[in-house]
């Protein structure tokens, strides 16, 4: 089993790398679901990797994916090291990995606009419009 403070470790590890459409890697950047592959192989838990993806999605493709790979859990129940999906235009086409930093939820992701992995509060982005966590963490 994987703890949930590994995965945050891991995933505050990207932070500063630059974002990239379809990106894997820190050298050539990441983008929001490459950092939640790319995490999440780190820990050694079995996620399988998509790339044909358009840089505007409707989200079905991604929720899909989602689903397939990993378990929903209430939106009220989440804990760090789970991941939240958001809303961009009604559409549900961005995630990040759920944290805390002195108490204040936040979110781990790669920012599009910001053309980076960051932290921030998770009060900039909303709550999560749904969660889920990685196979095999405690």
């Amino acid at each position: 089993m994987t703890e949930r403070v590994q995965i945050i470790e891991n995933a505050r590890g990207w932070i500063g790398t630059r974002w990239q459409h379809q990106g894997r890697s820190r050298a050539g950047g990441v983008d929001c679901l490459g950092l939640i592959v790319m995490v999440a192989h780190e820990a050694g838990l079995p996620v399988q990797d998509v790339t044909a993806y358009r840089r505007r999605q409707d989200g079905r493709q991604l929720l899909s994916e989602i689903h397939r790979q990993l378990q929903n859990i209430p939106t009220t129940n989440w804990k760090e090291g789970d991941i939240g999906v958001f809303k961009e235009s009604a559409f549900p086409i961005h995630v990040g990995f759920l944290g805390r930093r002195d108490g204040v939820p936040t979110v781990i992701h790669a920012h599009a606009r910001r053309r980076q992995v960051i932290e921030e509060p998770l009060a900039v982005d909303g709550a999560p419009f749904l969660v889920f966590s990685l196979p095999e963490v405690k």
